[in-house]
């Protein structure tokens, strides 16, 4: 068996709506919520008692799909903001149009850039930012070669 496609990417956050509106600024729309909690939900987690609240974003004609979910139970109350050279999953990357004006609307909002603006070959224009629980998340801004 060999990986067919991704279906989605999923990002535990703790204040979910902030999320959203992070997210939703960037150009990402909301397709649906739901909660789940029960049998299923902690047999796939092995825990007992779990609860959570759910939101998937995408974009139109687009089948990959970005969860965000709310753990209502457990809670986890680390606050961990980890730097960018940290092991692990590091960050998420969009392709935008308009780079520098959705800059500005996510830092009107206190999402500010990790560092400058800066272009990678001829190819693109790339910015880092860290969103909601300290995410970061790569915008690329394809350059017109004209």
């Amino acid at each position: 068996m060999t990986i067919k496609r991704t279906d989605h990417i999923s990002l535990n956050v703790e204040n979910l709506e902030e999320a959203i509106r992070f997210f939703t600024l960037c150009g990402l729309e909301v397709r649906e919520r739901w909660e789940m909690e029960g049998t299923l939900l902690d047999q796939l987690l092995d825990l007992k008692g779990a609860k959570t609240e759910c939101v998937a974003l995408g974009l139109p004609g687009e089948t990959i799909w970005f969860e965000l979910v709310r753990f209502k139970e457990p809670r986890d109350s680390s606050k961990k903001i980890h730097p960018v050279y940290a092991n692990g999953f590091r960050h998420l990357c969009f392709e935008v149009t308009a780079l520098d004006a959705l800059i500005n609307r996510l830092a009107n909002i206190g999402y500010h850039p990790i560092g400058s603006v800066a272009d990678y070959e001829r190819d693109y224009r790339l910015c880092y930012v860290r969103g909601p629980e300290g995410v970061i998340v790569e915008l690329a801004e394809k350059i017109d070669p004209n």
